[in-house]
């Protein structure tokens, strides 16, 4: 858990890193030591979701839509998580109630 919140953490500062340099097109990419950054495990699970997209050259863009979709899709992941969590809780509730 500690792991992705950490993960999640460096992801936002290299978002954020494309978005102050206005790199989110391919004719404004950049590569990572002209934004200060070193490409790591976060990085390139950015690229692999096509956050970080590469026209060549080294240079790299943020695609803001892939962003949001990433984004959007942890927001169900972990809401489906606390859901989960919530039923077993109430089916542990319910079940000792019966019990006694």
């Amino acid at each position: 858990m500690v792991i992705t919140a950490v993960m999640v953490h460096k992801q936002r500062a290299i978002v954020r890193a494309f978005e102050q340099a206005a790199a989110t097109t391919a004719t404004t990419a950049c590569r990572a030591e002209q934004l200060g950054l070193k490409p790591g495990m976060a990085w390139h699970q950015l690229v692999g979701h096509a956050v970080l997209r590469c026209p060549g050259d080294g240079r790299y863009f943020l695609d803001l839509a892939n962003w949001q979709r990433l984004r959007r899709r942890r927001r169900r992941m972990a809401l489906a998580a606390v859901i989960a969590g919530l039923l077993v809780v109430l089916a542990v509730i319910l079940l000792t109630t019966r019990a006694s």
